[in-house]
């Protein structure tokens, strides 16, 4: 096995591989898994900017899983993804996998926008609970009835109709769930260059005739690897593929390729269980073995990740309207957003937080898609693999993208998936794609 830091590589100007995949995320990394799985000898070399595997967004996500979407495709790479983890952490490689469960507090609103899902769910009899507001308030302490209060006038709030407990979901820690990929990819003889940006694409005619200024317009053209730093070549025989999550867009767009999705910011502050109360809500009875609560996803957006390891929550919210599509490097959490945005929508239904000030606070990028999906396909038939728009779930669904985009890069369309359903890569590519919007983006 081969790892080439960035400064090793100034003695090579040119090096080849057969496959080169351009981020070491959780996609990056189960994409070069899995094409090593099915393709052991296959020379598969891995990039990053960064100095070590997951060390971007993967790493500053919430880190929470579950299975339950209102897109039928995305419910099945939840589903498959979640049950590879579960063999993970059953062979005893601790992910820290706690399903502590999903609790939607719905009002009308959410309870529409969670139908698609709920029939999904009974069509694969997929367990999920619902609870009467009265038992939310014994339990967790939370304020269920909320109209006729100034503050939920002003901001829009309505009363909580109940609550939907969906069991297989919960949290896990992503820098083990990325180290168990980095640790397999490198007893499979794959190589990783870490430290080491990505500057622009090889592109060259697939029968060049020797004239300078190649490829032009008119000539079968393909990608056939990568630049780096100091105009080195990293060439890639059969496939390039590009999955770097929120970078995706910046690297592809000049040679005129769309990922069709786009960063947007998101940011999680730490609030300390440091009250009887808060106390009481944190480590609640009656939702799971664990005597934890569940992640917490009330009417207005907001949401409360349970960390009971540190007796916290991470509070966030996933602000659409207003909230630019930029990538920012490196992302930085506003307290402003915390002050004005988080805190007054987990107060009024959580008052055991009122006044609640972080502890820590970090930020990271969603790849946002138009629609919710992955967006996985080979533009221009140039072997050049995009696996882009994973909008927020790309650790829940990462070892099923990454088997899919794969599959895509050796040229294989059906994807069994680990519970024997069948998918097509094609359904998430754009020219047959299963168009279907995901409404449970958190």
């Amino acid at each position: 096995m081969q790892i080439i830091p960035g400064e090793q590589l100034a003695g090579c100007w040119s090096v080849e591989y057969d496959y080169i995949v351009v981020g070491a995320g959780i996609v990056g990394l189960t994409t070069a898994y899995h094409i090593k799985r099915m393709k052991l000898d296959a020379r598969v070399l891995v990039v990053d900017k960064e100095p070590g595997p997951a060390s971007g967004d993967t790493s500053k996500s919430a880190a929470a899983f579950r299975v339950f979407f209102t897109n039928r495709i995305n419910f099945a790479l939840a589903n498959h993804s979640v049950s590879v983890y579960e063999q993970i952490q059953g062979s005893g490689w601790d992910l820290s996998m706690r399903f502590v469960g999903y609790l939607f507090m719905y009002d009308e609103e959410l309870w529409r926008r969670m139908s698609p899902g709920l029939r999904e769910a009974d069509r694969r009899g997929l367990e999920y609970v619902v609870y009467e507001p009265g038992r939310l308030e014994a339990l967790l302490g939370v304020r269920t009835r909320v109209e006729g209060l100034e503050e939920a006038e002003l901001m829009g709030a309505h009363d909580i109709e109940g609550g939907l407990l969906i069991p297989r979901a919960g949290t896990l820690m992503p820098d083990r769930l990325a180290a168990y990929y980095y640790e397999e990819l490198r007893s499979m003889g794959a190589s990783f260059a870490f430290s080491t940006r990505v500057e622009g694409f090889i592109l060259e005619p697939r029968r060049p005739i020797g004239v300078e200024g190649e490829p032009f317009p008119w000539q079968d053209t393909r990608v056939a690897g990568v630049r780096v730093a100091g105009g080195r070549e990293l060439r890639a025989r059969e496939k390039t593929i590009v999955a770097a999550g929120a970078w995706t867009p910046r690297l592809l767009w000049p040679i005129g390729v769309d990922s069709f999705s786009r960063p947007k910011k998101r940011q999680l502050f730490v609030l300390r269980a440091d009250t009887p109360e808060k106390r009481r809500m944190l480590y609640a009875e009656g939702f799971n073995k664990h005597g934890v609560s569940p992640m917490l996803i009330f009417p207005n957006g907001a949401y409360m990740r349970p960390a009971p390891e540190e007796g916290s929550y991470w509070a966030g919210y996933s602000d659409e309207l207003g909230r630019p599509f930029m990538l920012e490097e490196p992302p930085v959490a506003e307290d402003s957003f915390y002050l004005y945005g988080i805190h007054p929508m987990i107060s009024l239904y959580a008052p055991a937080f009122e006044g609640s000030t972080p502890s820590n606070k970090w930020a990271g990028h969603y790849d946002i898609s138009f629609d919710g999906m992955p967006v996985i396909y080979e533009p221009f038939d140039s072997d050049l693999v995009v696996s882009a728009g994973t909008s927020g779930s790309g650790i829940l669904k990462g070892d099923a993208i990454g088997l899919i985009t794969a599959s895509l890069a050796l040229g294989i369309d059906e994807v069994q998936l680990a519970d024997g359903e069948t998918v097509k890569a094609r359904w998430l590519g754009l020219r047959e794609r299963l168009h279907e919007k995901e409404y449970m983006i958190i």
